[in-house]
C-alpha cells in the first residue's frame, strides 16, 4: 500500500512540476528563429491585440507558439516518434519508414497542378520558339518511392509515378517547340545503385550523372560512372529525416565529381565563385546546398569556352547536382528559379542572343505541386 502510494506521488509530483516548470522556462529562453532540424519556422510571440482576442487568432497564434517554442522541442519530437515507431507507426508527416529504415515520400497525383504546370511550360516554350527561334526540353524526375516499393510498408498509400510521368508526356507530344524525357527507365535499371539519399528528397550525383548521359545519349561504363566520384561528407540529414525524426535512421553520405567544379559561377547579381561545389555549406544542417552555393533564384555558370550556344534552364533544387555536367555542352547556363524570381523573359532574350536551348528541370514532386506560375 505505502509502495502504491509513493508512486502516486511520485507521478503527481513529476506532472505538476512538468507542468509549471515549463511555461517559466519557456518565459524566461529566448525564442528561437528556425528549427534547423526539423527544417522549419518557428512561430513567435503573437502581438496581443483587442482585434486578435475576439477573432481568435492570438489563441490560435499562440497555441503554435507554444508548441515550437517548446523547451527541447525536437528531444521531446523524437522521444514520441520512437515510442510510436515501436508499437508499429511507419509514416510520419508523409514519410514511410521501409525495410532498413529506408524514407520514403508518399506521392499522390494532383492533377490540377499537373495541368497547371503543364499549361504554363506549353505557353512559355511556344513563346521562345516563335519570337527567337528557341526550342525546349522537358525534364521531370522521378523520386525514390518510385522505384523501392517492395520496401515500402504494407498499408503505404502512393501513386504510381510512371502513370504520372506517361500523363505529362502524353499531355506535350507532338508539338515541335517542347521534348520531353525523364530518366526514370535508367534510373529504373540502376537502382541498386546510390542513386538518392535514404534521408532527404533529392537525388544523388551519381543519379543525376545517369540520367545527364541518358539524355545526351553518350555512352558510359562503370569506369566512366565512378571517376573522381569522392566523398565529401557522411553525415548529412535532410528533408525525410527532418519530418520523422527518428534517432536511429543514419546519415547520408555526400559524394561529388571533382573534375565538373572548377568553373566559374554568378549567383543572384551579387555574389561570384570561382567552384560550383561550396565546402562550407558542408558544415550547417542543409548539406545539400554544398551544390550550387545554396538554393539560388538566378545564376549564370560558365561552361566550355570552346562552344558557342547557350541554355536557360528554369529549375527547382533538383538540378543543382546536374547543372554542372551541362558545361560540357554549353559555354553559358542560364539558371532560374520561378519560385525566387519572376525573369522578364523578353528582355532577358533579347541581351542574351546566344541562348539557343531551355530546359526546364524538375522532380515530380514540385511539378505535383503549383510551380510555374
Amino acid at each position: 500500500m505505502k509502495n502504491k502510494n509513493l508512486l502516486k506521488f511520485i507521478t503527481i509530483s513529476f506532472f505538476l512540476i512538468f507542468i509549471f516548470s515549463v511555461p517559466i522556462i519557456t518565459l524566461f529562453t529566448e525564442d528561437k528563429k528556425i528549427s534547423e532540424i526539423e527544417n522549419k519556422i518557428l512561430t513567435q510571440l503573437p502581438r496581443i491585440s483587442f482585434e486578435n482576442i475576439c477573432n481568435k487568432k492570438f489563441m490560435k497564434n499562440f497555441d503554435e507558439y507554444t508548441s515550437d517554442q517548446f523547451p527541447l522541442r525536437a528531444n521531446f519530437i523524437k522521444l514520441k516518434n520512437t515510442y510510436n515507431y515501436i508499437i508499429g507507426q511507419r509514416e510520419f508527416r508523409d514519410i514511410y519508414v521501409g525495410k532498413n529504415n529506408k524514407l520514403m515520400e508518399k506521392y499522390k497525383f494532383n492533377k490540377e497542378s499537373v495541368d497547371k504546370n503543364i499549361s504554363n511550360i506549353l505557353n512559355t516554350a511556344s513563346y521562345m520558339y516563335e519570337s527567337f527561334n528557341i526550342k525546349s526540353k522537358l525534364m521531370v524526375v522521378p523520386t525514390s518511392i518510385a522505384f523501392y516499393k517492395n520496401d515500402l510498408p504494407n498499408f503505404c498509400i502512393s501513386d504510381n509515378q510512371k502513370d504520372s510521368l506517361d500523363y505529362i508526356n502524353n499531355s506535350i507530344s507532338n508539338k515541335d517547340f517542347l521534348n520531353f524525357y525523364t530518366p526514370y527507365d535508367i534510373l529504373s535499371k540502376n537502382k541498386d545503385k546510390y542513386m538518392y539519399y535514404n534521408t532527404d528528397h533529392h537525388w544523388t550525383q551519381l543519379g543525376a550523372y545517369l540520367s545527364y548521359l541518358d539524355m545526351f545519349d553518350y555512352k558510359y561504363d562503370n569506369k566512366i560512372l565512378f571517376n573522381n566520384y569522392n566523398k565529401v561528407s557522411d553525415d548529412f540529414y535532410g528533408t525525410y529525416y527532418s519530418k520523422a525524426l527518428l534517432p536511429m535512421i543514419k546519415g547520408d553520405s555526400i559524394y561529388s565529381y571533382s573534375t565538373f567544379n572548377n568553373f566559374k559561377i554568378e549567383v543572384d547579381f551579387d555574389k561570384t565563385y570561382n567552384t560550383l561545389y561550396d565546402n562550407d555549406k558542408l558544415n550547417g544542417k542543409n548539406k545539400y546546398q554544398y551544390f550550387l552555393h545554396g538554393d539560388p533564384a538566378f545564376a549564370i555558370i560558365y561552361g566550355d569556352k570552346n562552344k558557342s550556344n547557350e541554355v536557360i534552364v528554369f529549375k527547382d533544387s533538383y538540378a543543382h547536382n546536374l547543372l554542372p555536367f551541362l558545361t560540357n555542352n554549353y559555354s553559358k547556363i542560364h539558371v532560374v528559379d520561378p519560385r525566387y524570381y519572376n525573369i522578364d523573359l523578353e528582355d532577358y532574350l533579347n541581351k542574351n542572343p546566344n541562348i539557343t536551348e531551355a530546359l526546364f528541370i524538375n522532380n515530380i514532386q514540385s511539378f505535383n505541386s503549383t510551380f510555374y506560375k
